[in-house]
């Protein structure tokens, strides 16, 4: 089914689309086993809903954004955000009915777009208990509108911040909000719903607030791009005080840390990732400066953030079309390697002291991973991976980050050089049986045959935020 941007129905059009055809049972098993196996040792429900938010929002389509693909541009995102919805519902279980699944998702965009009196009313149900299709088709109607507005077209004007990429993030992160909280409470309460809004509406001020800090660390910003910026503000719906407040801050920007400080904690992070994506590509001492600031009043350590410098370099790596398109520059991914070698022996040092000291919890999540386990036992063994083999072990090591911190190591250019460090220090006990012959533990590397290894890894995880 082609769907229409001219169409007032076109969100109800591409969610159809979507829902035409699809295999809850087959879509299941596309998820990746640590997120299917409820064990009651692994990650929780929560954290496995959190991983696969991360997994949404690191793909994205390379789509032209010009021309006639512009609204092709426009509508991947959305789909990301629909296919994101369908896979958190089935995280909760239960039986899948395509109608009162199609109702759920006019509902959640309804009140994503703030919209909460239609979002209710598509979750109402008729005679029957079925849903009741003219409020299902409202919902849908009056969020594609705003949804519409807000996002099209698509990606930055020339002259302005790099707001897309944080606002296809927030947004796709309130939808998972609203989502869950549905899931786990069976309705959709005003309050806690009324929160998520409010929170991310903080989230877009503290974005736009902290990318002009950035633009304008080199020094003050033009009038004409404090114009082009101001409408940016006004395209997210900005109200007339979070204006007023960036007109302010055009003009006198609070320092890093204030910034930094300003935000809750659990958005430092957010807010951090987004900085590196927009100055890893256009950077200077004064941006460095800013961002260094910035790391430093959310308690990032230098180790952790030449991490997620590395690894928003291999992110707009991997995602150079998309993020060309939307005209970000391309990041001299060069530099940003011989950054990395730059660290030398001191960089091995201090990862062995990281993976060393977060040991426990690196064991209790590789454990939840069968294919990384087989493949790291491999590996132990003096066997080559492939090509293939590394990139999967770099992806769920990268997975596994977002619940160990400590492994984002991994994502530097680079960053697989450190895995014999890793194999090295994982318990003896701890490879799985088929590396383990003659009924003895397979001896990790760098150990002598018999010895012991280290100690057995204690059961629990360890949960960062």
């Amino acid at each position: 089914m082609k769907v229409e941007l001219s169409h007032k129905a076109w969100l109800a059009e591409l969610v159809a689309a979507e829902l035409d055809g699809y295999d809850p049972e087959a879509a299941w098993m596309r998820l990746p086993p640590e997120l299917r196996d409820a064990d009651p040792d692994g990650p929780s429900l929560e954290a496995r809903a959190r991983m696969l938010v991360v997994r949404s929002l690191r793909r994205r389509r390379a789509v032209e954004a010009g021309g006639a693909e512009q609204g092709a541009a426009f509508l991947a995102p959305v789909q990301g955000h629909v296919a994101l919805l369908l896979d958190l519902a089935l995280l909760q279980g239960g039986r899948f009915d395509a109608d009162r699944r199609r109702a759920e998702l006019a509902a959640f965009f309804a009140t994503a777009m703030g919209q909460v009196d239609l979002g209710a009313a598509a979750l109402a149900t008729g005679k029957g208990g079925s849903p009741i299709e003219a409020a299902v088709r409202k919902a849908f109607v009056r969020a594609g509108a705003a949804l519409f507005d807000l996002c099209y077209p698509p990606g930055d004007p020339a002259d302005g911040i790099p707001l897309y990429a944080g606002t296809v993030a927030i947004h796709r992160r309130l939808l998972a909000r609203i989502a869950l909280s549905y899931h786990r409470k069976g309705r959709l309460e005003r309050a806690g719903v009324h929160g998520y809004l409010v929170h991310a509406k903080r989230e877009f001020r503290l974005l736009a607030e902290a990318l002009v800090a950035l633009a304008g660390a080199d020094g003050p910003l033009g009038p004409g791009r404090r114009r082009v910026i101001l409408r940016q503000g006004a395209r997210l719906g900005f109200s007339r005080a979070a204006q007023r407040e960036l007109r302010e801050r055009l003009t006198a920007p609070r320092p890093a840390r204030e910034t930094a400080r300003a935000a809750p904690a659990r958005m430092r992070g957010f807010l951090l990732e987004q900085l590196l994506l927009a100055s890893s590509s256009d950077t200077s001492p004064a941006r460095e400066a800013y961002v260094a600031a910035f790391a430093e009043a959310s308690q990032v350590g230098p180790d952790h953030l030449a991490a997620m410098l590395s690894e928003a370099a291999d992110f707009r790596a991997a995602h150079a079309h998309w993020l060309r398109d939307f005209g970000v520059p391309e990041p001299d991914l060069r530099t940003l390697a011989e950054e990395w070698e730059e660290f030398g022996d001191q960089m091995m040092q201090r990862a062995a002291g990281i993976l060393s000291a977060n040991l426990d919890a690196i064991v209790a999540e590789i454990r939840q991973t069968g294919e990384l386990a087989q493949l790291l036992g491999k590996f132990s063994m003096g066997r080559a991976l492939t090509p293939e083999e590394k990139r999967k072990v770099k992806e769920h090591l990268i997975d596994l980050a977002k619940t160990v911190p400590a492994l984002a190591i991994f994502a530097a250019p680079g960053g697989m050089l450190l895995l014999p460090i890793l194999a090295k220090l994982l318990p003896a006990g701890f490879w799985p049986s088929a590396f383990q012959p003659d009924g003895k533990k397979a001896p990790t590397p760098g150990t002598r045959e018999g010895s012991t290894g280290g100690d057995e890894a204690r059961g629990g995880t360890t949960t960062e935020e």
